[in-house]
């Protein structure tokens, strides 16, 4: 069977099939909707409990991020838009409280499905997993009963809570018939290091409860009763894996440089301060790229200056000293958030997003602002404007985050020192690198969105898919004059894109003079031990070898060798 990666690896063992009994929710008429009331209350309350009791084991066990994901759930128990609206069911209509529930539950899922939102369509999980919590409080029926040996988790979808549960130790894979490449569970599967495979439509029908099953999240292969062969694939596997494990490890931490002792920094690219302990466990010297947006996709409207400080700030104490680089808002391209009102586009990548929205909406960006500049005054915090196209972009943000520092001043609140950079990720931005690195204080270079704007090549489209490499000798000579009009005016640059963590690639960006590399958490010691096998001169003339390539196989040739 076949499903889409959500998390890499691989895991052998018996399939544990999450299948939750049902309650019986159809309406039946109340006379004493007070004592229905209190039979919500009671469950609500035993709900929390439940709850409060696994948060506190979890912190206790020094595993306090994966808790905070549970918080939500005891937040909507706490909730008027979830369990208000579900007493006023109860109490209006006369019904029994499961009917309610399920009612107003199913109704808070299609709200959330039907937003344009992949993220908020995904929190829909979180409504699942409290609803089967209630109507198990209600009719005292008992949870799915957790395994007391490894497994591989087979579900429709797994809420956040099941996974927690289950924990280190037990859950070695994860198989999801539906699931989102955001859900809160992937978010913890990725931080637990569990492979998992989403989309895997039908496997609930074609595996048993205790059959063994090949989870290959590699190949996003799911290999029931797998074979001799396929077992000794799997041996060979975690051989290699053991092997790499072990070669990382002194790459895990300290200083990042080549051979001749040149630095570097490795960063991270992160969403959320749930991945910080991974940033720390992989030795990462910071985040090079905190994508804020995510803040706002999972609110349904904008978050104030209160929030997003609180967001900011856990962040900054999580990565002790670390630096933080924060993007600002990137609305717009395939990022919507429907309470902005942005309308629908023809091409939205190239319409109204990111930067150009929050210039002309003073009232969503400065509250940003605001919770940066304090959030710097308890770390080092650095600001990144994203999709800049021209001079006058960085000139109005930079005034307005001037304004912003003064109102903090005149309230009495603290702002640290806050660095402006921007993401080089547009051609504009790139031809007038040499301008613009006077105005800032470093760039990074987006190459995902410069490389698709460079080719005029949409890099969903399969069609046009061959041009949006980033071994093109066009996208190599932008990067070699961006870094080069950096360093002349005394700035680092730089690579926050996928295109940073390509080993092959590497040796480049080291001769081109990239100050950093930020890219996702576990490839941070692979990356750094791919550079502390370089030599600066020798990747120098290798540069020069590339930017004179004039076809992508010259390029690869060129690498390779």
């Amino acid at each position: 069977m076949k499903g889409t990666v959500a998390v890499g690896g691989m895991a052998l063992s018996q399939a544990c099939l999450f299948l939750e009994g049902q309650a019986d929710v159809s309406p039946h008429h109340v006379e004493n909707t007070d004592a229905e009331l209190q039979r919500l209350q009671t469950a609500s309350a035993l709900c929390a409990g439940e709850l409060s009791a696994l948060i506190e084991s979890l912190r206790q066990n020094a595993v306090a991020d994966q808790a905070e994901i549970l918080d939500f759930q005891l937040l909507l128990l706490e909730d008027e838009n979830y369990m208000g609206r579900i007493a006023c069911i109860v109490q209006g209509e006369q019904v029994n409280c499961e009917y309610a529930v399920a009612r107003h539950s199913q109704l808070y899922r299609e709200e959330l499905s039907a937003l344009d939102n992949p993220y908020l369509n995904e929190r829909a999980a979180d409504i699942s997993d409290i609803e089967q919590r209630l109507l198990r409080a209600l009719s005292r029926r008992g949870k799915t009963a957790l395994p007391s040996h490894p497994v591989i988790a087979v579900a429709q979808d797994l809420t956040p809570s099941q996974v927690v549960e289950l924990g280190h130790g037990k859950l070695e894979g994860i198989i999801l018939e539906k699931g989102g490449l955001s859900s809160h569970c992937v978010i913890l599967a990725r931080s637990m290091g569990i492979p998992c495979i989403i989309g895997a439509a039908g496997i609930l029908a074609q595996v048993e409860q205790g059959q063994p099953v090949l989870l290959d999240a590699e190949a996003g292969e799911i290999v029931p009763s797998p074979d001799e062969e396929a077992v000794r694939r799997y041996r060979q596997y975690q051989e290699a894996k053991q092997r790499e494990r072990q070669s990382l490890e002194q790459f895990r931490c300290g200083k990042t440089a080549t051979a001749d002792g040149r630095t570097m920094k490795v960063y991270a690219n992160i969403t959320s301060h749930l991945e910080v302990p991974g940033i720390l466990e992989q030795g990462g010297e910071g985040v090079g790229l905190l994508r804020t947006e995510m803040l706002y996709m999972e609110q349904d409207a904008p978050p104030d200056e209160e929030t997003q400080f609180s967001f900011y700030s856990a962040i900054v104490k999580g990565l002790a000293g670390r630096p933080l680089i924060i993007r600002t808002l990137d609305v717009g391209g395939d990022k919507s958030i429907p309470y902005l009102g942005i309308p629908p586009e023809e091409n939205p990548f190239l319409g109204y997003r990111a930067i150009r929205y929050c210039l002309d909406h003073p009232e969503i960006f400065k509250p940003q602002l605001a919770a940066i500049l304090r959030a710097a005054a308890l770390g080092p915090v650095r600001l990144m404007l994203p999709m800049v196209a021209a001079a006058g972009e960085v000139v109005r943000a930079k005034e307005i985050v001037a304004a912003v520092r003064r109102e903090l001043e005149d309230r009495g609140t603290a702002a640290g020192p806050v660095p402006v950079g921007i993401m080089v990720e547009t051609p504009a931005a790139a031809v007038m690198a040499d301008q613009l690195a006077g105005l800032v204080d470093f760039f990074s270079i987006g190459t995902n969105d410069l490389t698709q704007y460079l080719f005029a090549a949409d890099r969903n489209n399969a069609r046009v898919a061959s041009l949006n490499s980033y071994f093109q000798p066009a996208l190599l000579r932008m990067v070699e004059r961006i870094c080069r009009c950096a360093h002349e005016k005394g700035i680092e640059v730089g690579i926050c894109g996928q295109a940073g963590e390509v080993e092959q690639l590497i040796p480049l960006w080291v001769g081109m003079g990239v100050d950093e590399l930020s890219v996702s958490i576990p490839s941070i010691p692979r990356v750094r031990r791919r550079i502390s096998r370089c030599d600066t001169a020798a990747c120098r003339e290798l540069a020069g070898r590339a930017l004179a390539c004039i076809s992508e196989a010259e390029v690869r040739k060129e690498v390779e060798q």
